[in-house]
């Protein structure tokens, strides 16, 4: 994380600035270190707050969270809540954001072990299915999504952003594929396995071995690659 840094600093006595560039290095280094603390605690807050987030969504679900009850988890205040989030919405926003970039993140890693394209698509689509089968991270992905679906959160363009990101990473196996669109081939194995996702979600079931097997064929055959 990159540390701000002031425009300018005050000058004792003056009603001039300095430029940060003529401050001092040992006085640059003592505020990038306030400012260094104040990121870190900030940021333990916020993930102090978006894990009870989790944790109350899943306790209460199918019914709506409550500010209340998830500030009461986090065991903090409504005035720390408020510092970082607008409201319910933006907190929710927030926990599916960090869990997307958490599942893209574990993509990534997976498709990395293998230079085969075909290898890799499989990594991406055996990936995405494992988030079903670990059963406290499927059980509160499902409670946050179910909130984010009902209230339209993620078919807003900042929703759909963090979708295209993991349907992103199939764009270079694809296109060493020799696929002649790559990017809407990965744009519709994306929406294909959201929306089994989705539906074990709704559902509270996990896919078996078969209907694994099953996926990771269909997407396998979906681009050609059945005959490598």
């Amino acid at each position: 994380m990159t540390t701000p840094r002031p425009a300018s600093v005050p000058r004792a006595g003056k009603t001039d600035d300095v430029e940060w560039q003529e401050v001092p290095g040992s006085v640059r280094a003592a505020v990038d270190r306030a400012l260094s603390r104040h990121q870190r605690d900030a940021l333990g807050e916020v993930e102090q707050i978006l894990d009870a987030a989790l944790r109350v969504a899943e306790r209460v679900s199918p019914a709506e969270p409550k500010v209340a009850d998830i500030v009461a988890e986090a065991g903090t205040s409504n005035q720390t809540f408020y510092r970082y989030f607008a409201g319910k919405p933006d907190l929710l926003l927030a926990v599916v954001e960090r869990g997307l970039v958490r599942v893209s993140t574990y993509l990534e890693h997976q498709m990395a072990k293998h230079t085969d394209p075909v290898e890799q698509l499989v990594a991406w689509v055996e990936g995405l299915l494992t988030q079903l089968v670990r059963p406290e991270a499927a059980r509160q992905g499902a409670a946050v999504m179910q909130q984010m679906t009902t209230n339209g959160r993620m078919r807003e363009p900042a929703g759909l952003t963090l979708l295209d990101r993991i349907g992103a990473l199939l764009v270079a196996p694809l296109t060493a594929l020799g696929r002649p669109e790559p990017t809407r081939d990965a744009q519709v194995l994306q929406e294909t396995l959201m929306g089994v996702l989705q539906r074990h979600v709704v559902n509270g079931t996990t896919p078996d071995a078969a209907e694994r097997a099953h996926l990771v064929g269909f997407c396998v055959r979906a681009v050609g690659a059945d005959g490598r």
